[in-house]
């Protein structure tokens, strides 16, 4: 399995649930807890829909690589 992200919260996490069983899970959720990603992966890693994997994070995303600027280097020198 490839490894998974939260897109913008850079943690890895493994699916303990098909992706239909997770999206049911959040569409029962009220608005008010779906504000806010961190409380919906919360909520998720609670009832065991998912395991995050601590000290993996990215903060890179992907469709985003051709544009970063090394920020070190002799070529900035």
């Amino acid at each position: 399995m490839p490894k998974q992200y939260l897109k913008y919260g850079g943690v890895r996490f493994i699916n303990n649930a098909t992706p239909e069983e997770i999206n049911a899970f959040v569409d029962g959720l009220s608005e008010t807890q779906r504000r806010s990603l961190f409380n919906v992966v919360t909520l998720l890693e609670e009832e065991g829909f998912i395991s995050l994997i601590e000290g993996d994070t990215t903060t890179i995303d992907k469709n985003m690589e051709e544009f970063l600027v090394p920020n070190s280097g002799p070529e900035l020198k």
